[in-house]
């Protein structure tokens, strides 16, 4: 057995005080008195082996060790809810609940409309969807603890089982007062002068669009970035400039203040639906099936590569 690992208890104490940010705030969460949670977060810490809080009198302030420390403590909450779940739903001979993770876009975009057409004998009594960045969902998947991921390129996708590989194009989005949004497709070049809203990791999506500006020869006049596609399209609406967007986000949400445009050029947006390695259940092969079909019902252009076709640290394929 293994001796080492703390008790749940106090696990559960320190994530109430870390949701609430005080010991008071995490005992009226527990419904405990704050004595008995600090002496559980003591105990924690003495179990450890490290400081979890910085204390300054009543006030308190995460360790960095505390922070790292939180990260692995939600999931092993989160597995301990899961389980406890599942064995109820083993003990009425009924389906299990699932989780599913995938890119925030995906996530936001495509996977509500495949959790609509799941036969209602399919859907889990509960359900738990995450958004989480590419590599993480993989990692999710493939320790099992999503039974379900969807993930954008490029990723690592050791340890994890492909159900199927697709393709979109990139679209533009401006605002209806834009000169641009009475063009059936948007010339490339006219985007030279103007403030560009785009992604913030230069890794993934916004390589692509930023070479193919630059093949073009294009130079903005300023530049805007987040980490959420959302953030962009909303810019976009509030006439900030012009935002290249993934095809889920574009085609998604509407935007009274903001038209959708194809472009010029092919700017690939591929994405993939995996699964862990073995068997998986009725469920989640009916929603990788769900999930293709559509894709290609709301994705200009969309076609599915063969998995030998496609280089997952390349976000271009071939």
């Amino acid at each position: 057995m293994i001796s080492e690992l703390p008790d749940l208890k106090q696990i559960e104490a320190y994530c109430a005080v870390m949701t609430s940010g005080s010991m008071s705030g995490g005992a009226k969460l527990l419904g405990r008195s704050p004595s008995m949670v600090t002496r559980l977060i003591q105990d924690l810490e003495e179990a450890l082996g490290f400081t979890l809080f910085h204390r300054n009198g009543p006030r308190i302030a995460a360790t960095d060790q505390g922070v790292r420390f939180y990260r692995e403590a939600q999931k092993l909450l989160g597995s301990i809810h899961r389980l406890q779940e599942n064995t109820r739903s083993i003990a009425h001979n009924a389906e299990s609940s699932l989780l599913i993770a995938g890119t925030p876009a995906l996530v936001g975009g495509l996977l509500p409309r495949a959790i609509g057409r799941l036969p209602a004998a399919l859907l889990p009594n509960r359900l738990h969807i995450q958004s989480a960045s590419a590599q993480e969902v993989i990692h999710m998947v493939a320790r099992k603890e999503a039974e379900l991921g969807v993930v954008s390129f490029p990723f690592n996708n050791s340890g994890v089982k492909l159900a199927w590989v697709g393709q979109a194009d990139c679209l533009a989005a401006v605002s209806v007062h834009d000169p641009l949004a009475r063009c059936n497709e948007i010339d490339v070049k006219d985007l030279s002068g103007r403030r560009f809203l785009t992604m913030g990791d230069p890794f993934r999506i916004r390589s692509r669009i930023e070479r193919a500006l630059s093949d073009a020869s294009v130079v903005p006049s300023g530049v805007m970035d987040s980490n959420m596609a959302m953030v962009m399209f909303n810019l976009v609406g509030q006439g900030l400039g012009v935002a290249i967007l993934d095809p889920v986000t574009a085609t998604t949400f509407n935007h009274p203040d903001i038209v959708v445009k194809p472009i010029n050029v092919s700017i690939s947006y591929l994405f993939a639906v995996i699964t862990s390695e073995g068997t998986v259940s009725h469920s989640v092969l009916e929603l990788c099936d769900i999930l293709k079909q559509e894709s290609a019902a709301m994705l200009p252009a969309f076609h599915v590569y063969d998995e030998d076709a496609v280089d997952f640290n390349d976000h271009e394929g071939t």
